[in-house]
């Protein structure tokens, strides 16, 4: 595997070279200046409508280093956002609550394991935390921010590494967690959430297993994933812990679905393809390739809004050959797969949430990683930035 691969396999990004952020003006709180506003080193600023609605639709919040995942807590009305500062082993790691109006930080919560990935049964109250570099999900009460417990997944090996958690899936009918692990065979790890106890462990589910999405109504988890055998989808029964079905590719090339999404009423597959740089959509009843929609370089998460038919991918802007660039989130019309808007988010976009009505977008977005990057600055932050849909 490439190194660039294993920097991906991390929940929504690497470590290393490709942290992503925000540009320049880092201030505690950034907005967008106002239309002809002007600065001392500046003369008045042409803004054109189209520009000023978007800066206007948008608040940027720029917070601390390392964040990775969102989520929306419709319970409590609140934004969790995952912080990983530092990659000592021996570091902690953070939940931030974020107010989801002003994006402010109202709640500060240390986690004992580095933390990537967020899944939250809503039901429950339960807030999984993966753990990516100890093969472990923490439990975090979402009420008051009460660490629960670890949950123990995969097991060290000789040299005291571990398989690493993924994507952290929440089935809230059956009070079920699902767990990807990235490694060479692919590995699916199925929870009880009510005892924490682990119900199925399913070994060569795909090489590089990242990404996934349950549907409830059918009561199948779709598991994506990459490699060169033609095989990207693997559908699994979770009551069974079985895999009764594969999606294939024909066309010879080498895959990698880092991350999925699903439309269960369209019975649609959305998966972001990061060694293709496009959105793939395959028909869930029968695996067939619906589309593919060229997205950008470093493509990365996707999310689907079904009240607004639309599909929202994240693109990082770079890669091994353009290690400059800069990310977007491109929004496609989910009837027509025509690419309705760019929305530029400098410098790295990375994880997506909607609010409950689907009417607003969250994103994090992630500072360069180094000083070699233009937009790098010393003491650069991530960022959460909000947009309005409507």
């Amino acid at each position: 595997m490439s190194e660039l691969k294993k920097r991906l396999l991390l929940p929504n990004l690497t470590r290393v070279a490709l942290s992503l952020a925000v540009v320049s003006a880092l201030a505690a709180c950034q907005t967008n200046p106002a239309v002809g506003s002007q600065t001392a080193d500046q003369g008045p600023q042409v803004v054109r409508a189209a520009d000023a609605l978007q800066q206007a639709a948008q608040l940027r919040q720029s917070l601390v280093p390392g964040l990775y995942e969102v989520t929306y807590d419709e319970a409590r009305g609140a934004l969790f956002v995952a912080a990983t500062p530092d990659f000592d082993p021996k570091s902690a790691g953070f939940l931030y609550r974020l107010d989801p109006g002003t994006l402010q930080i109202l709640q500060t919560i240390e986690v004992p394991r580095r933390t990537f990935a967020l899944g939250l049964n809503g039901k429950t109250g339960a807030l999984y935390v993966g753990n990516t570099m100890e093969g472990s999900l923490s439990v975090v009460d979402s009420r008051n921010g009460a660490v629960l417990g670890v949950i123990q997944l995969a097991q060290a090996d000789a040299e005291g590494n571990y398989d690493h958690t993924r994507k952290v899936i929440i089935d809230e009918q059956h009070n079920r967690v699902f767990v990807t692990s990235p490694n060479q065979r692919g590995t699916v790890w199925i929870i009880d959430g009510a005892t924490g106890q682990l119900t199925h462990t399913l070994d060569n589910v795909g090489k590089w297993a990242a990404g996934a999405a349950y549907d409830a109504e059918r009561n199948r988890l779709y598991v994506s994933h990459g490699g060169d055998t033609g095989e990207v989808v693997a559908v699994i029964d979770p009551d069974k812990g079985e895999i009764v079905e594969r999606f294939t590719l024909s066309d010879g090339k080498e895959h990698f679905l880092i991350n999925s999404a699903l439309d269960a009423q369209g019975q649609r597959l959305f998966a972001a393809d990061g060694n293709a740089d496009g959105l793939l959509v395959f028909n869930t009843v029968n695996g067939e390739l619906l589309r593919s929609v060229p997205v950008g370089v470093g493509v990365l998460d996707v999310i689907y809004n079904p009240t607004r038919n639309e599909i929202y991918v994240t693109n990082r802007g770079v890669s091994r050959e353009k290690p400059e660039g800069t990310g977007k989130v491109t929004v496609i019309d989910g009837a027509s797969y025509a690419v309705k808007r760019v929305i530029d988010l400098p410098v790295h976009p990375n994880s997506l949430a909607l609010s409950p009505d689907q009417q607003t977008l969250f994103v994090t977005v992630k500072a360069p990683h180094g000083d070699k990057h233009p937009a790098a600055r010393k003491g650069s932050v991530d960022s959460v930035v909000r947009i309005s849909l409507q």
